[in-house]
């Protein structure tokens, strides 16, 4: 039994130690919003919480833009050539110049949207001080950690980092006229993690920075595209549908809806280290052995099938509890979006299996774009029919079937691809 465990944590150790950190790193990105919800509701009021969730909701769009499929293509480059330094060093050029392109695109744009729109202008100091979480995630080189497999220092920085910003909102943070503080300290803090990895990286992982040629640039763009298609898609029914509710609806609706998302994706949020964890490793697996990789696949399935399953079971049956001592006594609101969206753990965690796990891994990257392409469609219709006659909870409803549809068309899709996890493989 010794030996055999032994053999285990021989194959998969570094998986292990990796699913950790990353769980640390989640559990801190969960955590933090979790601990100050309470406190930042009840002070600011659902009007001014709404406000900041939706400056923050916008911020989120450019971040996805920013990101663009870098954490998933980036990364499984780097795993595949960690051991070539100058390999590595060159896709970590590129990819920075690259998104701080983007990540300066990104504002002047902000900046020409905030100009052009009344509603914007009026709090503009709001949105242009939640861009800089954009700028702290172009900073941080999270990708080029999970590529390697070396997430502890990671972990202990985003820990500090999300302690301070919650100590900071808690000293700062008195009544509603301290709203501009939250953005404010927030970007701070994620400004404050970029740099602190970029040091790390320089330091301690022989990462030599330099000027990357046009056709270097060029392929980082190409790999990483039918992801950041994707991933935009996707937005579309995540933080998009807190900005389709804004502009169709008070803020106070945005802010029931938000709080009761947070709530629901921070407990779908736990089986993110894992996915971030396995993907490089299935991708080796994939270009190793079809049979190995579908076998480990499934295998992680079927486990995270049943915890999330009963995740849900219970998120559904104690959202009036959790609302009320998360909220106060403003929670009412919240808790039809809380149970609507309940049985997201389950559904997503499904689906990222398999989406990201297998039809990346796989190459079927051009269908899964589409799919998320229709999906992001289905999503806008859905929130701004229902947003306008429903409000906070017409926009949960969409948010449900749209991720629904994503589930049910990733599994048909594999299956006509003679990809079968719950099968013969």
């Amino acid at each position: 039994m010794l030996d055999r465990l032994k053999a285990v944590w021989q194959q998969n150790g570094r998986v292990f130690t990796n699913f950790f950190s990353l769980s640390v790193l989640q559990f801190a990105n969960y955590l933090a919003p979790l601990i100050t919800l309470p406190y930042l509701f009840r002070v600011l009021g659902p009007s001014r919480f709404g406000l900041i969730e939706f400056a923050r909701a916008v911020s989120l769009s450019f971040l996805i833009l920013t990101d663009y499929g870098f954490n998933l293509s980036a990364t499984r480059e780097i795993s595949v050539h960690r051991d070539d330094h100058a390999k590595v060093s060159q896709v970590f050029s590129s990819v920075m110049v690259l998104k701080g392109l983007l990540t300066v695109g990104s504002f002047l744009t902000l900046a020409l949207l905030v100009l052009a729109f009344a509603k914007l202008r009026s709090d503009w100091p709001v949105y242009f001080l939640a861009f800089g979480a954009v700028v702290g995630q172009c900073l941080f080189p999270l990708w080029l950690f999970q590529g390697l497999e070396r997430m502890k220092c990671i972990a202990v920085i985003s820990v500090a980092a999300k302690s301070l910003v919650v100590a900071s909102l808690f000293v700062f943070i008195k009544d509603a006229g301290d709203y501009l503080y939250v953005p404010l300290l927030q970007s701070a803090g994620s400004i404050l993690m970029g740099l602190a990895g970029l040091v790390i990286a320089f330091r301690h992982l022989s990462v030599r920075p330099g000027l990357p040629c046009l056709s270097v640039l060029g392929r980082e763009l190409a790999n990483g595209w039918h992801i950041f298609i994707s991933k935009m898609a996707a937005s579309l029914y995540t933080t998009g549908n807190v900005v389709i509710l804004g502009l169709f609806a008070d803020t106070a609706y945005v802010a029931y809806f938000a709080a009761g998302d947070k709530i629901v994706r921070a407990i779908q949020g736990l089986q993110i280290p894992l996915s971030q964890a396995i993907f490089p490793h299935v991708g080796r697996l994939a270009t190793e052995s079809r049979h190995a990789a579908l076998a480990f696949v499934s295998h992680v399935a079927r486990i995270v099938g049943v915890v999330t399953l009963v995740l849900s079971t219970v998120l559904f049956a104690a959202a009036p509890t959790i609302a009320a001592v998360l909220l106060g006594p403003q929670s009412a609101a919240s808790v039809p979006v809380i149970r609507i969206l309940s049985f997201l753990p389950f559904i997503i965690g499904l689906s990222n299996i398999f989406g990201v796990q297998v039809m990346i891994n796989f190459g079927l990257k051009k269908m899964l774009t589409r799919i998320m392409m229709a999906a992001g469609l289905l999503d806008i219709v859905l929130a701004v029919v229902l947003a306008v006659a429903y409000q906070h909870v017409g926009v949960s409803i969409a948010v449900l079937l749209t991720e629904i549809f994503v589930t049910v068309a990733t599994f048909v899709a594999l299956r006509k691809n003679g990809l079968h996890l719950f099968g013969d493989v």
